[in-house]
């Protein structure tokens, strides 16, 4: 049985970022969606936590600059890129799920619901479960 891995996942954005911590069986251990200030701090806290040695990063809006900040301020940490190419409707499902609408609400179709806050740490979710299932699908194709 391989070791459970836990792996933080970011959705970066110019101002703020979707931010997850997930285990290799897609338990979310935290999400939220945090100000590109804040995450350094964040991730050195996650750190102190939980045994993590890879960052999931989406390439969407401002990748390069958050990869290359992670790199200089964590460099013992991979970073991974992952395609994100509609992440965002993927991630306003996912939230509806989590958060299903009451009352009237329950009528409009789901791709005109709109979710009242921010909702980039679903999208962080989303990276990371796209990962999994890629390692998870590499190794079972090696020989055996």
């Amino acid at each position: 049985m391989p070791e459970e891995e836990i792996i933080i996942a970011i959705d970066p954005g110019t101002k703020k970022c979707g931010y997850a911590v997930v285990d290799s069986n897609l338990s979310v251990l935290q999400r939220e969606v945090i100000s590109i200030e804040k995450i350094a701090k964040t991730i050195q806290d996650n750190l102190n936590i939980y045994k993590i040695n890879k960052i999931i990063l989406g390439n969407g809006t401002n990748y390069k600059n958050i990869e290359e900040r992670l790199k200089n301020q964590f460099s013992l940490l991979r970073i991974i890129l992952i395609e994100e190419k509609f992440s965002t409707l993927e991630a306003r499902k996912k939230y509806f799920e989590a958060y299903p609408p009451r009352g009237i609400l329950k009528i409009i179709p789901l791709s005109l619901r709109v979710p009242p806050c921010h909702y980039d740490d679903f999208v962080a979710i989303l990276l990371a479960e796209k990962y999994f299932r890629k390692k998870s699908y590499l190794v079972s194709q090696l020989p055996g």
